[in-house]
């Protein structure tokens, strides 16, 4: 961070969480562009590998354990654009999985994602996370969505009531020349995103087609 020196040359997948993080903060532009770029990745194969590496433009680590991070993001993008592009990204999700990965008795690891080899495993977060937020992804009319301002979601997916004396912004109390308005800090609302972009495609093909091109993956 300090030399701008790179590090590595791979994309994690549970960094795909980081969309979901960017929205809460408000940032939900950044958020668009940064769902966009797993999206590609899921295109391309159908899951995400653990690891894909942008410079070899090949997995690193192929398989995939039924990671619930991009679907969250999907689901904190709905809420917070309502565009029906996240379905349509919840849609595909949940076709793959049904594709690749069930089986008789639940749904199972992907052992690699360049020939869909299954393991006989299912991680305990799909039930906990990724069927969680795909579920509500769809229900539109669930209680926690309506009422999403009264509900925090942990790192695993539990959904916990906030107090009411949680709920202002310790920031607001604080005494301060500093006037926030002019830093980067905001609270998670759908007025983060404009009223006229707020139904239509979060991002032009172009832009999208520049993400894909970054990571070798043109043709997704």
């Amino acid at each position: 961070m300090s030399t701008g020196e790179l590090h590595s040359t791979w994309i994690d997948s549970l960094q795909a969480s980081f969309a979901g993080i960017q929205v809460l903060a408000g940032d939900v532009e950044e958020a668009i562009c940064t769902h966009a770029l797993y999206y590609v990745i899921w295109k391309r194969y159908g899951v995400l590998p653990e690891r894909y590496n942008w410079k070899l433009l090949a997995p690193d680590i192929s398989f995939y354990p039924l990671r619930p991070e991009f679907v969250e993001s999907t689901y904190f993008l709905y809420q917070a654009t309502k565009s029906p592009f996240y379905l349509h990204v919840g849609q595909e999700i949940l076709s793959n999985l049904n594709q690749y990965t069930r089986t008789e008795c639940g749904y199972a690891t992907v052992h690699s994602v360049q020939d869909m080899s299954l393991e006989d495993r299912m991680e305990s977060f799909f039930l906990s996370e990724t069927t969680k937020y795909l579920y509500l992804l769809f229900d539109t009319d669930n209680h926690i969505n309506k009422h999403m301002d009264k509900y925090l979601f942990t790192t695993e997916g539990h959904v916990i009531p906030i107090l009411s004396q949680f709920r202002e912004p310790p920031w607001l109390s604080i005494s301060t020349s500093t006037s926030f308005a002019s830093m980067n800090i905001s609270q998670p609302s759908c007025e983060a995103v404009d009223g006229d972009m707020r139904y239509s495609l979060p991002l032009k093909s172009k832009y999208l087609a520049q993400i894909s091109s970054s990571i070798g993956l043109e043709s997704y």
